[in-house]
């Protein structure tokens, strides 16, 4: 990877004020490229993709060890979320915002 993908890079706006630095922001663009355009998600993997990186051990740092809150990176992106949408949404009693964990392999009958 030479660079997050333009659709990463397009909404990392929202999280830019939780990292502590633009370095942060930019491992964090590329781990979830790696998760989009990779069929192995391991952030070896994800690690020795992306041609810029010096030091390989820079993006497992960002999301294991920085100090950022997954509960509030999970807030913003509903909120962002919900305000991308709500000219399109029906009435909220209608309405449903429903995330998918898209790491996580599917498991039982239902998703076959």
């Amino acid at each position: 990877m030479v660079a997050p993908a333009p659709v990463v890079t397009a909404h990392a706006a929202i999280l830019r004020d939780l990292c502590e630095h633009r370095c942060q922001l930019r491992h964090f663009q590329h781990s979830l490229t790696g998760l989009i355009v990779l069929d192995n998600h391991s952030w070896t993997n994800i690690s020795r993709c992306v041609v810029e990186s010096a030091d390989k051990t820079h993006l497992s740092r960002c999301c294991s060890a920085a100090p950022w809150c997954q509960d509030r990176v999970k807030d913003r992106r509903r909120t962002s979320l919900l305000q991308q949408t709500q000219a399109v949404r029906g009435p909220q009693a209608d309405a449903s915002l429903i995330l998918d964990d898209p790491v996580c392999e599917p498991e039982g009958s239902l998703f076959d």
